[in-house]
């Protein structure tokens, strides 16, 4: 893997070298991301039983969260982008696009599905808490996309078919099938007055999975081979603060009727619903923030079993120490609950010190 990724960079650092060369050529941009985290977590659990025994871990680590290169290379009416996550062995972009009008632009090629709002339209590098329909927010696939722009507002629409993941849950990951469906998305974007950004997406996901058994051993219903994920948000600039807040929900349609072995005995839609509330102030070099999120599972079975709940908070500050690098320290807290049966549920309780530093060039 190691090879790769040193391959990889070194193409893309020819390609734009080589690019640059020659002035008839297209106007080429490389640039990368890193970013490393030093983590140190306490977690109590309180499991699922009426003696209600608490368990304490303590963990630390230091991770690289994120490796990446770009390359953006436009020529005319043209725009070729490869993006590449080194840490994860991932082709995240490579498309080309062509601008037909100043209202009209296609792309082709592989490119993340649009899905949810504020949180998913934000690079990972600059998150240190997600929400639970975050995580399930869809991967990359291979297809195409079409924008239109009306001045300061602007409608996508996408239609996607490849492989990808979702995280499913906090123990299941569900895979996007190509089995002849495509994925589709349509997203919003406005900007009212200069300081008001509504941003809104409809994602219909085709899946390759239906309804069975997770790793916890509940009786999960994964839907009827779609997902649909909608996400509702707006962003407000106001005496030099940020404030994101949104509603995002992913729903696994019943299945309509069971194969052999299967039980479908109780079981509704699937919905996973997050409330986001994100705010930044920048002062000078540095720019206190503040995240919280609500979640909640309902995942349709009997006594509601496997129904989750949960919110997340964080409390930090990024300072730059130039134009290119930042440090972070971070205060992370989260709680959940996830239902046993109809009387006992599970309880986890943790709280978390991040400190990082994130380059961009």
């Amino acid at each position: 893997m190691i090879v790769k990724n040193l391959l990889v960079v070194g193409v893309m650092a020819g390609l734009a070298s080589a690019a640059a060369a020659e002035e008839s050529k297209a106007n080429w941009k490389i640039s990368g991301k890193i970013r490393m985290d030093a983590v140190q977590s306490t977690t109590e659990t309180t499991a699922a039983t009426a003696a209600a025994t608490k368990t304490t871990a303590k963990s630390s680590s230091v991770a690289l969260k994120r490796a990446q290169f770009s390359l953006v290379g436009t020529e005319g009416a043209d725009t070729m982008e490869l993006k590449y996550y080194l840490n994860t062995n991932d082709l995240n972009t490579a498309t080309i696009s062509h601008k037909w009008s100043d209202m009209i632009t296609a792309t082709f090629g592989h490119m993340g599905l649009l899905a949810q709002s504020w949180e998913n339209d934000y690079s990972s590098t600059d998150q240190y808490v997600g929400s639970g329909a975050g995580s399930m927010a869809p991967g990359e696939a291979d297809g195409a996309q079409v924008g239109l722009t009306f001045g300061d507002h602007s409608v996508t629409i996408q239609a996607l078919q490849g492989l990808s993941s979702i995280a499913e849950s906090d123990t299941e990951n569900t895979t996007f099938g190509n089995g002849g469906a495509l994925s589709s998305a349509v997203q919003y974007r406005g900007e009212i007055n200069k300081m008001i950004r509504p941003l809104v997406t409809y994602t219909m996901v085709k899946t390759s999975s239906t309804m069975g058994t997770n790793s916890a051993g509940d009786k999960v219903n994964y839907g009827n081979g779609y997902q649909t994920q909608l996400g509702a948000g707006v962003q407000i600039e106001t005496a030099g603060a940020t404030v994101d807040l949104e509603y995002d929900s992913v729903t696994a349609n019943k299945k309509k009727a069971a194969t052999t072995g299967e039980d479908t005995t109780g079981f509704k839609d699937t919905n996973w619903t997050s409330i986001v509330l994100q705010a930044k102030y920048p002062v000078g070099a540095s720019t206190p923030f503040f995240k919280y999120t609500n979640d909640k599972g309902l995942m349709g079975a009997t006594s509601n079993v496997g129904d989750t709940s949960g919110s997340n908070i964080a409390l930090g500050v990024e300072h730059n120490l130039d134009s290119h690098c930042r440090v972070h320290a971070v205060f992370v807290k989260s709680d959940s609950s996830k239902k046993a049966d109809a009387t006992l549920s599970a309880k986890t309780a943790s709280t978390a010190f991040n400190l990082g530093v994130t380059a961009s060039m």
